[in-house]
């Protein structure tokens, strides 16, 4: 049980987070036939000290905390440069005559709002955000662990809301906040890419037809298409072009990725991918299998302390985060790869949205500036989760090299991968690896075939053949992974 907490005295950012999580567990549900969302709330005065808490339906039924704290019980104070810690991501929009909690929090001239949780119909996650950051409020966000919690108690309601979100094939939840989303007057469907749609639906699970009503009510709802109900016409908005489009550089020609592998002796080499999102990952897989041939240096250990290869899975996770995260707004920004003899350095254009000492220190929460792309890039098991996936980056310092880099230069993201190791830090690493036994009895397997044939998911699978790769127990061939005898 966190401590009492007085009005006017000062507490920790850490205890104001905890305190609203605390406030969050007393909500009450208005429904018996489906699960409310569970919301805290804590308003801090402009010198930082408490000032008041609230959750959802204390003073009545339904209520959401924001409005109760803000509106409730405080309706006709100044609360201009206080600040909030919400739980959950303010709503957008509620049947009138209700407003979204966005805007109390705009008319209540709040400076700064923590939130812990992204919204989890992904038709809609942070569009809260946008909105608060539109109007000038500034926005932070929880820690990892916290979010964790959240997400925890509110498991129920977010099931519910995904449903329920998927049942909707058609309907147009929310107008588009990001310019991103607008429709792209010059491209049509058959701009979008039969095999990037094909790979989106498998990968996805999905179970529509390209070019069925279903799949064209999906993509609109998920703001890829813009469907115009009058001439019964669709046009693909700017982020299905970058997801789907047979050549979305040509709107967007800094969605482009570039490699470039310099080595002592040698001419650099450099390498361009373009296409839609959806297809690069393979291509990047398969290119990183030859620029990477070996991982790690040795089977059990490393017994040689002058060069050793960048963990395979962690820069293939770098470089997912930065294809999901970046601005795409930014002209000629693209996503730079430098390798060296010493390091890879990462480069993503637009400045994290959370920050840089949550990324250090791998505490970052799971909110993105593309929240459809990292929906998208989570279901087809592209990465390990919604927002900056840290559990390869964890790894790499028990491989005895230094721990990966985040800084930030000019407005772009710099992510920094060390190759050398340093023989202080050196483990000894086991053979009793997830997949080994598989591999060893099968000699070469793709990633889908190692899925068939294990039952691990797809994001799992592909963490366990690298680490094989990376420990010395198997080579990379193209797509396949081979056991090393």
């Amino acid at each position: 049980m966190i401590k009492e907490f007085i009005k006017g005295q000062k507490y920790t950012h850490e205890e104001y987070m905890q305190l609203s999580i605390e406030e969050m567990r007393k909500s009450k549900s208005e429904h018996i036939d489906k699960a409310d969302p569970k919301v805290g709330a804590v308003l801090v005065d402009k010198d930082g000290a408490y000032f008041d808490r609230a959750h959802r339906g204390e003073l009545r039924v339904g209520d959401h905390g924001e409005f109760t704290i803000l509106e409730r019980k405080h309706p006709s104070e100044d609360l201009s440069g206080f600040t909030l810690y919400t739980t959950l991501e303010p709503c957008v929009k509620r049947k009138f005559p209700k407003k979204g909690c966005y805007k109390r929090c705009i008319n209540a001239r709040l400076d700064k709002v923590y939130v812990g949780h992204y919204d989890p119909d992904p038709t809609v996650a942070s569009n809260g955000v946008k909105l608060l950051k539109n109007a000038g409020v500034e926005v932070g966000f929880y820690d990892k662990q916290y979010e964790e919690i959240i997400a925890k108690e509110n498991n129920q309601f977010f099931k519910e809301a995904a449903k329920r979100a998927e049942e909707e094939k058609t309907k147009e939840i929310q107008p588009a906040i990001d310019p991103i989303e607008n429709d792209l007057v010059e491209f049509q469907l058959h701009d979008l890419s039969e095999e990037a749609q094909r790979t989106m639906i498998d990968k996805m699970g999905l179970s529509y037809k390209i070019g069925t009503d279903g799949w064209k009510g999906y993509l609109s709802r998920m703001k890829l298409i813009k469907i115009d109900e009058e001439s019964n016409t669709a046009k693909p908005t700017g982020l299905g072009l970058l997801l789907l489009g047979k050549k979305p550089e040509q709107h967007f020609p800094q969605a482009r990725i570039k490699f470039t592998v310099r080595s002592v002796g040698t001419e650099p080499k450099i390498e361009d991918f373009n296409g839609p999102l959806v297809l690069l990952p393979e291509k990047i897989e398969q290119y990183l299998g030859f620029v990477f041939p070996k991982g790690f240096s040795s089977r059990t250990s490393f017994d040689r302390t002058e060069k050793v290869d960048v963990s395979y899975s962690a820069l293939y996770e770098v470089i997912m985060n930065a294809m999901v995260h970046r601005d795409y707004s930014i002209d000629g920004g693209r996503i730079m790869v430098d390798v060296d003899d010493e390091k890879v350095v990462v480069s993503s254009p637009g400045e994290p949205i959370c920050s840089l000492a949550q990324l250090n220190s791998f505490r970052a929460p799971s909110f993105s500036r593309n929240p459809k792309i990292a929906h998208i890039f989570f279901e087809m098991g592209l990465v390990e989760e919604r927002g900056f996936g840290m559990e390869e980056l964890r790894k790499v310092e028990s491989f005895g090299l230094p721990k990966p880099k985040f800084s930030l230069e000019n407005g772009t993201l710099i992510t920094t991968l060390h190759r050398t190791v340093n023989p202080a830090k050196q483990k000894v690493f086991k053979e009793d690896m997830p997949g080994l036994s598989y591999l060893r009895k099968h000699k070469r397997l793709k990633t889908s075939e190692y899925v068939d044939i294990s039952g691990t998911p797809e994001r799992t699978a592909r963490r366990q053949l690298n680490a094989l790769v990376d420990n010395d127990l198997a080579d990379k061939d193209g797509l396949y992974y081979v056991i090393k005898e």
